[in-house]
């Protein structure tokens, strides 16, 4: 009689075990499918005016920018989570949209609950601002002024011209290619910046201890600035490069390999070593390099 108690009560245990597996197996099934379930893809057109302006305010995830025409606006965006939400806001003259993600109210969500990708059709002329945390930013064919801000996700920009492109990042490493007639003003703490066939009235780009690397002929005339504290700078340059090139660091070392005419007047006197000038062909475009204590390198393509 006892075993038999004995072996009804192990049975009704296990049965009691496998009822709770199968709850739990449930319940996380249930979780994922919530989860899956709260990735929602929406899709939005608005109207802007022409030469209006664009935010993007978001956290994490992507933002994706090409050019349109017309005069609305198509966004396509995908949340991750019903933790956050993206607002949708105009001025009553179209002249500025903004898009701004945000957590819904006693919501904290994680990182990933948080991401919201974007990709944006933006009308030709309409200014751009995005300002991401963590989001990478990819900028193609736009023609309208264009600002882009990033802690940590990469700036991509190809194919802008004749526009005014401003690049601000910490960590996010920036990558201009194609970029011509434009006004660039980079700014970079630790993100390295390269820029390959990027001409304009003026090219600026300084980072703090990130290295700068430029590719391209320097071309349209304009004034090329590229400045780092620890950084190196590395420019490589064709046969055909018109330029008046200054290269300068204070403690660290200059090495060049372009040939170059000597200037017989100098605004300062060059040490072996630590600085260089001088003018290829016409010298149309003048060109600064500035490093306090990295290397800079100028060679020919």
């Amino acid at each position: 009689m006892l075993a038999a108690t004995t072996n009804a009560c192990i049975r009704i245990a296990r049965a009691r075990r496998t009822l709770l597996l199968t709850a739990a197996a449930g319940f996380a099934l249930g979780v994922s499918v919530t989860a899956h379930a709260a990735e929602t893809h929406k899709e939005a057109k608005l109207d802007i005016a022409s030469g209006g302006t664009l935010n993007v305010i978001n956290g994490c995830g992507s933002v994706i920018l090409h050019s349109g025409s017309g005069h609305q606006i198509i966004v396509s965006y995908i949340v991750h989570s019903d933790k956050v939400e993206v607002d949708q806001n105009s001025t009553n003259n179209k002249q500025r949209v903004e898009l701004r993600t945000h957590a819904l109210p006693d919501q904290k969500p994680t990182e990933e609950e948080a991401k919201v990708d974007y990709e944006i059709t933006v009308p030709a002329g309409v200014s751009v601002n995005v300002s991401t945390t963590s989001a990478p930013i990819t900028a193609e064919n736009l023609s309208g002024d264009v600002g882009l801000s990033s802690e940590t996700g990469q700036i991509s920009v190809t194919n802008v011209a004749r526009s005014h492109l401003r690049v601000r990042s910490m960590t996010a490493p920036v990558i201009l290619k194609d970029v011509t007639l434009t006004r660039v003003d980079i700014q970079s703490t630790s993100g390295g910046v390269t820029l390959n066939n990027v001409t304009g009235q003026r090219i600026a780009a300084a980072t703090t201890s990130g290295d700068i690397t430029y590719r391209g002929d320097c071309s349209g005339g304009g004034d090329y600035l590229l400045t780092t504290h620890s950084g190196a700078i590395n420019m490589t340059l064709p046969p055909t490069a018109s330029v008046d090139l200054t290269a300068r660091s204070t403690t660290g070392s200059v090495d060049n390999a372009f040939p170059l005419e000597e200037k017989h007047h100098n605004t300062f006197t060059p040490q072996q070593g630590r600085s260089f000038s001088g003018t290829s062909n016409s010298g149309s475009s003048s060109v600064e390099l500035q490093s306090f204590s990295g290397k800079i390198r100028v060679k020919k393509q």
